[in-house]
């Protein structure tokens, strides 16, 4: 599976930012993605149920802002690329404090989980759906990525 996901990433990254002339924001608005997500919507965010946040700017790209408390930044990042890598599957690259990741998201039933994160550097954070030991404080190694709900903003 690992090969096949770095086929994947480098087909992604060889082909256009996006499919014909749509900008990040519109092919992330098709896949459902612009809003708020959190693992339980009925609560605040927190450390152990974070809220995500994926916001269209006048520009056509998208930020994605995770709060690990009501009103708290985690982190924030500018997505400038994206490519549909499948019917439920959306690769993006976002920009912010800790450089440039590369993301590969699927998106299913109102949710969504990530597969794959690695960094600029090539550092995976997230391989196979699961962390490794460079995500977080390690202590996730080996953990699902946790799936996120949409919720009703």
């Amino acid at each position: 599976m690992y090969r096949g996901l770095l086929l994947v990433l480098s087909l992604v990254l060889g082909a256009p930012a996006t499919a014909g002339a749509e900008t990040v924001a519109q092919t992330l608005r098709q896949f459902g993605l612009l809003g708020t997500w959190a693992d339980d919507c009925s609560q605040p965010a927190a450390s152990n149920n974070f809220h995500t946040v994926y916001r269209a700017l006048p520009n056509g790209n998208v930020e994605r802002t995770y709060y690990n408390a009501p009103g708290k930044i985690y982190n924030q990042y500018v997505l400038s690329r994206v490519n549909r890598v499948s019917a439920d599957q959306v690769f993006y690259s976002q920009k912010g404090g800790a450089g440039r990741i590369d993301v590969v998201l699927i998106v299913a039933d109102n949710r969504y989980h990530v597969l794959s994160s690695q960094n600029q550097n090539g550092i995976v954070y997230v391989r196979d759906g699961r962390f490794t030991e460079h995500a977080g404080d390690g202590k996730s190694a080996g953990l699902e990525s946790p799936w996120q709900t949409k919720c009703h903003d």
